[in-house]
């Protein structure tokens, strides 16, 4: 298995038309679907088991949930015409407040669930101009598109996806 690359060391190119936007949405749309299907069957204590050390399933799900109204907020700014989009935190302080672990996993799921649908109900209003609406980045520095945003947001889900499989792959043994 190959090393999972760093979220933060990432960079993007958006050179993809505004027309793949219904595409993005449906990676979307699909994400708290993919998260049930991934934890299915998973015992409770493997959802939870970080060691410590890093976030378990559970909290990385959750923490799909903390920044789904930083995406709402993002969409608004650019349509809103701001320079810069709002910064998220770096430090993720809102998802270690949260105690996800401390929850049961059908209250992280259904919570996520609940963000995305409010976040895929803004985004299919929008028609093909406000799509191409740019804001800045703060963290990239470079000018993002909605349609940008939405495929920036797509990728973090797979990250996150993907570290959850890492997890259970670890600790369902």
């Amino acid at each position: 298995m190959t090393t999972k690359w760093s979220w933060f060391d990432r960079q993007f190119n958006f050179d993809f038309p505004v027309g793949k936007m219904p595409d993005i949405l449906e990676r979307l749309r699909g994400t708290p679907a993919r998260v049930d299907e991934r934890i299915h069957g998973i015992d409770s204590d493997v959802l939870t088991n970080g060691e410590g050390k890093t976030w378990s399933v559970q909290e990385n799900i959750g923490h799909l949930a903390d920044l789904e109204p930083l995406w709402l907020a993002r969409v608004g700014d650019i349509r809103g015409g701001a320079e810069v989009m709002r910064e998220a935190d770096l430090t993720n302080a809102g998802t270690f407040a949260a105690e996800h672990n401390s929850k049961t996993i059908e209250d992280v799921t259904s919570t996520f669930r609940l963000r995305r649908g409010e976040l895929i109900v803004q985004l299919e209003q929008l028609d093909e101009t406000e799509a191409a609406k740019t804001s800045l980045h703060p963290r990239l520095g470079k000018p993002m598109r909605i349609v940008d945003v939405c495929f920036f947001v797509a990728d973090h889900d797979d990250y996150h996806l993907a570290r959850m499989t890492e997890l259970i792959r670890n600790y369902a043994k």
